[in-house]
């Protein structure tokens, strides 16, 4: 199993590689959608004349195990992050970066009426 560091790493150059080749940028975010077993992105970046610019997401190479590994991770190991369904990961061109767990209710509220076949 892979580290928290190792997973925020492997979530940088899949940004990066995503960037357009020589795009400058302010910081980038990738959205990540956690549920069981289903995993999604969304991201943008902000350039330095603060345009925001979409990820091209069809072209992220993130294994998705990535985020079931820090899931896991975040239930146990400090600081402990207890049942997130979403996260925002932002990183800056110095290379830092930042993640938020959130959990988002609404989210869940549509999944649970979804699987119990309520329309």
């Amino acid at each position: 199993m892979r580290t928290q560091k190792q997973i925020f790493n492997e979530i940088a150059i899949s940004i990066i590689d995503i960037l357009p080749q020589g795009e400058k940028f302010n910081y980038a975010v990738l959205e990540i959608k956690r549920l069981n077993a289903n995993i999604g992105f969304t991201g943008y970046y902000i350039t330095p004349e603060e345009s925001k610019k979409w990820l091209d997401i069809f072209s992220f190479k993130l294994d998705t195990n990535c985020i079931e590994e820090l899931y896991n991770l975040t239930q146990v190991e400090f600081p402990i992050h207890k049942n997130w369904n979403r996260a925002k990961y932002t990183l800056f061109p110095e290379g830092k970066m930042e993640i938020e767990y959130i959990w988002d209710e609404d989210l869940q509220n549509e999944v649970d009426r979804l699987n119990n076949g309520t329309i």
